[in-house]
């Protein structure tokens, strides 16, 4: 019978087995775990910030109202 490792058990029981996947501009970091590709950034103090989905949906909606704020601006002076 094989042993079980804490690599193939869930992350919910043992939590995450964070790597360093991006560090950004600003010296904040990005992780990824390896099992449930959950991403957490690190701020300036070294607390996790979790960048869930809602977050990203959140930025792509702001960019998009942005544009058509942009846009309707440029319609109204010419």
């Amino acid at each position: 019978m094989k042993s079980t490792t804490n690599e193939t058990l869930p992350c919910a029981i043992f939590g995450h087995n964070y790597i360093r996947s991006k560090t950004n501009i600003d010296y904040t970091v990005e992780l990824t775990c390896t099992h449930c590709d959950m991403v957490v950034v690190t701020d300036h103090d070294g607390n996790f910030d979790t960048n869930t989905v809602s977050n990203t949906q959140l930025k792509d909606t702001l960019q998009k109202l942005y544009r058509l704020k942009q846009r309707s601006l440029k319609a109204k002076v010419s």
